[in-house]
């Protein structure tokens, strides 16, 4: 037999027997191995020619939101009242009667020094302010006893012009005596160093027993802790939108914690007179209340100035992709086809990104399986729900310290 019309042959016997086996397994009966065998790969190969099926996405539609002008920075919390408090006398410090680090009132002692040596000046002086005044009394008797000499003729003029030069210098020695006076009493009332005002105290270097400098040994600080304020740099665009939104009293401060979410407001109540040649950027300043104390002076903090609100086309920013340094949205039209679609971005809100250029409104985006797009890739969307703004305010912006 010719090899040709063997193969003929054996195809029609394993034809027959597939269509025999078929109608043998619709009555109930098993197949045979080899026949099963052969019909399994069949079915493989005709599973290729079928389509494959399309790839179940998630999509999101960009929606048109209302969010705000906001820009952030980094502050720095400061106290609208700071004293360092030094010693305004020699001596040795015999008293320090508050606990340092602690809560002082105003008027409170802190410090005092020992006043001996400065009641004992303040006796001297008020002796020399005797003389001076006795000296003073016999200088004026002389010169109106001068006078009446003068009058009868008996005393040369002479001697009244040397009588009111005396009287001059007694009056003079008498205001230095009261001069001195008013200095060692006021050395008295330096010797005892009280809190300038309501605050917390730092802790102290000075211990009883210690000598201090007049004007040089520093005995301890005390700041204002509630309010207090926190200070920002602002560039000069973002200080002229905040001049303009305080005067139309829009403007709102939020401080951030290390999630940055908003946990305090500050209101702002004094803005520089001037910007800073070297940087071009104007100080402002807000208070916060802090009667927690959880904000002291020297910390820096994170800080959310809201200027107003504007409308802005937001995308998930999962949907994000980078194409050659080009920020990308895989889209999908009516048709379920992928296309790439160029975009360029703005701020970031919660979960979500502004998209400034390259998208409308109510566009497919795909959130998920980014790594298997491709252009003209078709697919099944499985629409999810608009986007929402979670946050009130932007996530991030441009950098701004």
């Amino acid at each position: 037999m010719r090899p040709g019309v063997g193969f003929v042959i054996t195809g029609l016997v394993v034809g027959a027997l597939g269509i025999a086996g078929g109608a043998w397994w619709g009555m109930g009966h098993p197949i045979p191995g080899f026949l099963a065998h052969h019909l399994k790969v069949s079915s493989r190969a005709a599973s290729k020619d079928r389509a494959a099926p399309r790839l179940t996405v998630r999509a999101v539609r960009a929606s048109r939101q209302d969010v705000p002008v906001a820009f952030e920075y980094t502050g720095t919390i400061i106290s609208p009242r700071d004293a360092e408090l030094q010693t305004r006398v020699t001596g040795f410090v015999v008293e320090r009667p508050f606990e340092p680090g602690g809560h002082v009132k105003k008027g409170q002692v802190l410090f005092r020094i020992d006043p001996r040596p400065f009641e004992v000046a303040l006796k001297s002086a008020e002796a020399l302010r005797d003389q001076a005044k006795a000296t003073l009394d016999f200088a004026q008797a002389e010169v109106n006893r001068t006078e009446q000499l003068a009058d009868k003729g008996f005393a040369t003029e002479q001697r009244a012009q040397q009588n009111q030069s005396n009287l001059a210098t007694a009056n003079a020695k008498l205001n230095e005596a009261e001069a001195a006076i008013a200095r060692e009493r006021l050395n008295l009332d330096y010797a005892v160093i009280r809190a300038p005002f309501d605050g917390r105290s730092s802790l102290s270097l000075a211990n009883i027993g210690d000598m201090v400098i007049e004007n040089q040994t520093k005995l301890v600080s005390v700041v204002q802790v509630n309010p207090i304020d926190v200070q920002m740099a602002l560039s000069s665009e973002d200080a002229e939108a905040v001049r303009v939104a305080q005067a139309e009293g829009r403007v709102k401060v939020q401080l951030l914690d290390v999630q940055r979410e908003p946990v305090r407001e500050a209101t702002i109540y004094r803005l520089d007179n001037r910007f800073d040649p070297r940087t071009g950027r104007r100080l402002i300043q807000a208070f916060l209340d802090n009667a927690d104390e959880r904000y002291l002076p020297g910390r820096f903090v994170r800080a959310r100035i809201e200027v107003g609100r504007q409308e802005r086309l937001l995308v998930p920013t999962v949907a994000l992709s980078a194409q050659l340094d080009q920020q990308v949205v895989w889209t999908v039209d009516e048709a379920g086809t992928v296309h790439m679609t160029a975009i360029e971005v703005g701020d970031v809100y919660g979960d979500n990104t502004a998209v400034l250029k390259g998208l409308k409104p109510d566009t497919l985006v795909v959130t998920d399986h980014l790594q298997s797009m491709r252009q003209n890739l078709k697919v099944e969307p499985r629409i999810a729900e608009e986007v929402n703004v979670v946050q009130n305010t932007p996530a991030q912006g441009e950098a701004r310290h």
